[in-house]
């Protein structure tokens, strides 16, 4: 059974080497974009941030973005069966809808559920992601109550590269990518294209509730294929004008029906134009343009040419952003026009949707400044929504450095999340008189960084009034508004000393439904990660061990469960590496969806070219 005490021992061993590292050279710094709308070092952000690198993505042979977002403070991620199936990200214990997804600065949800599928994200197309934990709806608007996950897809510097990969694993699981990314002159451009097939393994477990599907012991398959490309031309000095475009296409099968296959198709898609403008030499502009899809149809009951089901939005937003450097610091000043479109049939909603389309018109300021050992940030934004009216957020941290290494920092931050178009008017019982949900958020953190060492703590309490949630089961559920309290505490460290690499987290938290006084579901009390890596020359070999404690769910309580995975990635030669992967080693048996089964132990191996 697991312990809270197990997380304690695991993290106290990742965090020690650094807590008692000596001074070593200061090496190049880490710079995040997402936590201020521009570039900001690591040191100077207030927040509590993580980037993912293409480094990381690639030494650890993860096969899903899930995977990966599972590895990292504060993060729970819930699957209602294997690669491809519906995914649920719960930061700091707020709902799967509360983190905004961004794709290269674009949004991307289903204006219908409120959630972005990003199962259907392929690693292959990504460089970097940034997670953003905290209130962010006065740098991004709605949606941003627990944070945001920014993606950024691949690029490349310098002459053009031509890059591939291609792995196989369990079930008969094939993963292939390749892409050229580089610039010639003033043009800089790149395409990338994935592939990924699994013949899968059955979504629902013999237990499963029948109000939500029957029970079918087939396996469930997954196919998928995506691109990204970009082309950026130089007109002059400091003057950009950049295009990008992504899709994913992809196949998934669950279980509706008891003997006859069902799938869902998905596509996901962006394309943007963005130009960048140095006006003077305090003064940067950048204008944009991006029009973003969601769209997933159900076929039900092996009739793959007849659609039970479509949930499709298309959202078009205008951004205007200002960036101005004076001498006190730093500011933003932007205007944001969104505007998103819904279509919908399915068998509680025969005639669609009754609202089909809203608008939401915001500005925003924010404002970074560095004075010495002290440390501000601050945003206001103030939205005006056709749907409900206005809503004005804003957020303000301080931080002093009151030692070589060592930041304390403190913030106040409000932010809200618009009922969903399934909320008002398309679930079984829509409700349109629900309200949006407002959020207030503390939080306190303390912060301690050598080369190649760090260790954070971070304290936070976020309390939300007008939660959305649903009540019922199958047919007779609706959404109904209640409030929240969420308290936790994440610490987090890595150590990198010479060829060995430590790191781990672990959060305690309280999701607390204040008008009950239950957890809220899916969410654990304790949960933590102690990842080790080791750099032998020519290899890495590493292992990750998660473990998490026992969660609510609809109808049943999930046990806490501990798992261990293994990696590792081989030079073989200077452009040519290898890399493995063996998940869930001791092939634990445990759920994080009532309901739907987990893949056991599952391998993956794979080769890549990357040209240096």
């Amino acid at each position: 059974m697991f312990k809270q005490k197990t997380i304690v021992a695991l993290v106290s061993l990742a965090l020690s080497p650094a807590l008692f590292a000596g001074q070593t050279t200061v090496q190049a710094e880490e710079v995040v974009v997402t936590a201020t709308r521009t570039a900001t070092p690591v040191s100077k952000v207030l927040s509590d941030v993580t980037v993912i690198t293409r480094e990381e993505i690639e030494e650890t042979g993860a096969t899903q973005l899930t995977e990966l977002l599972a590895r990292q403070p504060g993060v729970e991620v819930a699957s209602n069966g294997g690669m491809g199936t519906s995914s649920s990200v719960f930061m700091r214990g707020a709902n799967s809808n509360h983190t905004l997804i961004l794709v290269d600065g674009m949004r991307i949800v289903s204006a219908s559920a409120g959630t972005t599928a990003l199962q259907q994200i392929p690693l292959d197309l990504i460089d970097r992601v940034e997670i953003l934990r905290g209130p962010a709806s006065s740098l991004y608007g709605a949606d941003a109550i627990g944070g945001v996950i920014q993606i950024f897809t691949r690029k490349g510097e310098g002459a053009p590269k031509f890059s591939a990969n291609l792995g196989f694993g369990e079930r008969g699981t094939t993963i292939a990518g390749m892409g050229i990314n580089g610039k010639v002159a003033d043009t800089a451009f790149g395409i990338n294209l994935s592939h990924q097939s699994t013949n899968g393994f059955s979504a629902q477990s013999a237990n499963s509730d029948s109000e939500w599907g029957l029970h079918n012991p087939d396996r469930d398959a997954y196919r998928e294929n995506a691109y990204s490309a970009y082309l950026t031309q130089t007109l002059a000095a400091g003057h950009t004008l950049t295009v990008r475009s992504f899709q994913t296409s992809s196949n998934v099968e669950y279980d509706v029906s008891e003997v006859n296959q069902d799938e869902i198709r998905g596509r996901l898609s962006g394309q943007s134009i963005e130009l960048q403008n140095k006006l003077t030499d305090i003064w940067s502009s950048t204008l944009r343009f991006a029009r973003t899809q969601d769209k997933q149809e159900g076929f039900d009951d092996g009739q793959m040419d007849i659609r039970a089901s479509l949930f499709d939005t298309t959202q078009n937003e205008w951004l205007w952003q200002n960036d101005v450097a004076t001498k006190l610091g730093a500011l933003q000043l932007g205007l944001v026009h969104t505007e998103q479109n819904v279509d919908g049939v399915a068998s509680y909603m025969p005639n669609g949707f009754t609202v089909t389309r809203r608008t939401n018109k915001a500005a925003f300021a924010g404002y970074t400044g560095d004075f010495g050992p002290h440390l501000l940030q601050a945003s206001l934004r103030h939205d005006d929504n056709s749907q409900f009216g206005g809503k004005t957020t804003g957020q303000v941290s301080y931080g002093y450095r009151f030692a070589d290494g060592w930041l304390a920092r403190a913030g106040y931050g409000t932010a809200f999340q618009a009922p969903t178009f399934n909320n008002l008017y398309g679930s079984y019982k829509p409700n349109p008189n629900l309200k949006p949900e407002e959020a207030t958020n503390y939080e306190a953190g303390l912060r301690w960084t050598n080369a190649g060492h760090r260790a954070e703590l971070t304290w936070f309490q976020n309390t939300i009034d007008n939660l959305i949630i649903y009540q019922g089961m199958s047919n007779n559920m609706g959404a109904v508004n209640r409030d929240a309290r969420i308290e936790g505490v994440t610490l987090a460290g890595e150590s990198s000393m010479g060829a060995l690499t430590l790191s781990g987290s672990a959060t305690w938290q309280d999701p607390e439904d204040r008008n009950t006084g239950k957890q809220l579901l899916r969410r654990a009390h304790a949960f933590g990660q102690v990842n080790v890596s080791y750099d032998w020359g020519r290899w890495i070999s590493g292992a990750e061990y998660h473990v998490t404690a026992s969660r609510p769910d609809y109808g049943a309580e999930l046990p806490g469960y501990a798992k261990l995975n293994l990696y590792a990635d081989m030079k073989l030669a200077r452009e040519w590496t290898a890399t493995a992967r063996i998940e869930n080693v001791a092939d634990r048996d445990y759920e994080n969806a009532y309901g739907y089964n987990t893949g056991g132990r599952t391998w993956f191996v794979g080769v890549r070219y990357q040209p240096k």
